[in-house]
């Protein structure tokens, strides 16, 4: 979420490794530590815990650009307008890539936009490309995940002239009855920046029927090409939806909550920031046709976001047993030096892959 020069952990110890963690989401109650679980996975446990697939692998994926028009939701339905968009994502395609076989598909965001960052749908493949397309690169020559595609595109979706700002945020929580839309404090003690909680809600519109259609019919993925509604329900085993920070909170909104119809496995890293009855009631009566085949949760020992991740993460097991069993479909992973930093979000990317798709 964004980053603050004053905010509790932006000190000099972690200055290099903050760039898009953003402006946070609304303080959540604390809640006790949960229990850690010894899982059957070789998960990475700490931020150096992946360190060797970092390096450079002699069987390279490629990094590419794919243009899209979609219609800015947030900005319409807030503002009453009819504006479009014309966006990019950037994509990792595997080494050797063919267009004769089929792909799963990981849509992978990003968090908050910090001062200093660039287009946030460079974030993941190109401002932190040479560690993320290294441990893609290793961990397929490895073996220990399948050749994928990977896409970042971007929530954003500003239109020039047409902010939206606290008020706007202010009535879309008082609509949705959502606390965590709109508040007057921080959660990790810096400057409130409601807008960005926005984006959040109304991402999963762009991602179903935007930006989801145009990769699948231009790269070759499960969906073979059909991208209507019927066959991206028929082919969602074969497709992720993972994000951090605010990013993460996207997630559980615009994929667990919105679109669990056509995605079958979720990461979710540094929070979560949904109200925990709705997103009960779409797992649980929406969507219960479609069971998550898999949702890894990750969070850092000293990361702000710890406190909302954990407080949700005990809710799910007490009220949800029947939907998500710690183990099996579900894992949640706290990094022994984790904190709101990249360092630690590769490695729950890492993570993520281990199970995603198996």
């Amino acid at each position: 979420m964004k980053r603050t020069i004053t905010g509790i952990i932006c000190t000099a110890l972690f200055a290099m490794t903050l760039t898009g963690c953003g402006d946070k989401a609304p303080q959540s109650p604390a809640a006790a530590a949960p229990v850690a679980t010894e899982y059957k996975w070789d998960f990475a446990m700490k931020n150096a815990g992946i360190d060797e697939l970092k390096t450079d692998c002699d069987q390279k994926g490629s990094v590419v650009s794919l243009e899209y028009d979609t219609p800015a939701y947030a900005v319409n339905d807030l503002l009453g307008l009819d504006e479009n968009l014309h966006k990019k994502m950037s994509i990792y395609l595997p080494y050797n890539y063919d267009e004769n076989k089929e792909y799963n598909v990981l849509y992978l965001l990003h968090g908050t936009e910090g001062d200093a960052d660039g287009p946030m749908e460079d974030f993941w493949l190109i401002q932190w490309g040479n560690e993320t397309v290294n441990v893609l690169d290793n961990m397929i020559k490895n073996g220990l995940c399948d050749p994928l595609i990977v896409v970042c595109p971007t929530y954003y979706s500003r239109v020039e002239g047409h902010d939206l700002g606290d008020s706007e945020a202010k009535a879309l929580a008082e609509k949705l009855g959502d606390s965590y839309i709109y508040s007057e404090t921080a959660e990790d003690g810096g400057e409130v920046d409601n807008p960005q909680n926005i984006w959040p809600v109304y991402f999963g519109q762009e991602l179903r029927n935007n930006i989801i259609p145009v990769v699948e019919s231009t790269y070759s993925t499960y969906a073979k090409g059909d991208v209507s509604e019927a066959n991206l329900i028929a082919t969602r085993d074969h497709r992720a939806f993972a994000g951090l920070s605010r990013g993460s909170m996207t997630v559980a909104r615009s994929g667990l909550t919105d679109n669990a119809d056509i995605f079958a496995w979720f990461g979710n890293y540094s929070g979560i920031w949904q109200e925990f009855d709705t997103f009960k009631t779409a797992l649980t009566d929406t969507f219960k046709d479609y069971p998550v085949k898999f949702w890894y949760n990750g969070n850092g020992k000293i990361d702000f976001a710890k406190a909302n991740h954990d407080e949700f993460m005990e809710k799910v097991k007490a009220e949800m047993p029947d939907t998500f069993t710690d183990g099996e479909n579900f894992a949640y992973v706290v990094l022994k030096d984790g904190s709101h930093m990249y360092k630690s979000w590769v490695v729950d990317l890492y993570n993520s892959l281990l199970v995603f798709y198996k």
